[in-house]
């Protein structure tokens, strides 16, 4: 079994990290992946952008087990229900995990530009999510939801397989 993550800012990385180290799998990037993957059975740690989990659809023809998305929100927006049937994940595991994101002033290129304007919707209203206010305040200032203990879930259904 493998570890197998995509991970722009460093948060998924830093929780295929941490699972690596509870477990002893080996975690690989999803473009670091090597040949001998075919066979192994994955566990996939992916961020997510609009309900989209960035990475998976790299690995379709691969033997992916279970599946973890982390985001900005205290859960998974859209649904998890949503989330799963957009990442066409059905019938297996799926763990939201709370990630983290860079202050806007430190995001790059495009991304900062689509930041921005969604950060302008969200205080606008025009965005409904949960908490547009705390919303944008972690996108404009950044924030760091990385906690071991979110990985619980999956070392649970880890123990019971």
């Amino acid at each position: 079994m493998l570890i197998v993550y995509e991970s722009r800012t460093g948060f998924t990385k830093r929780y295929a990290d941490m699972l690596a180290e509870k477990t002893g799998l080996k975690a690989y990037r999803t473009n670091e992946l090597p040949e001998t993957a075919k066979g192994e059975e994955i566990i996939f740690l992916g961020w997510m952008r609009a309900g989209i989990i960035q990475g998976l659809n790299m690995l379709r023809t691969y033997n992916v087990i279970a599946v973890c998305a982390s985001g900005i929100g205290h859960a998974p927006e859209p649904s998890a229900e949503e989330v799963i049937s957009m990442n066409k994940i059905q019938g297996m595991p799926f763990f939201y995990l709370r990630g983290g994101c860079l202050p806007l002033k430190e995001q790059k290129g495009l991304y900062r530009i689509m930041l921005s304007f969604f950060v302008k919707m969200l205080k606008s209203g025009k965005v409904k999510t949960e908490n547009p206010e705390e919303s944008a305040s972690i996108i404009e200032n950044g924030f760091d939801g990385v906690r071991e203990e979110n990985l619980e879930p999956v070392l649970q259904w880890l123990k019971a397989r």
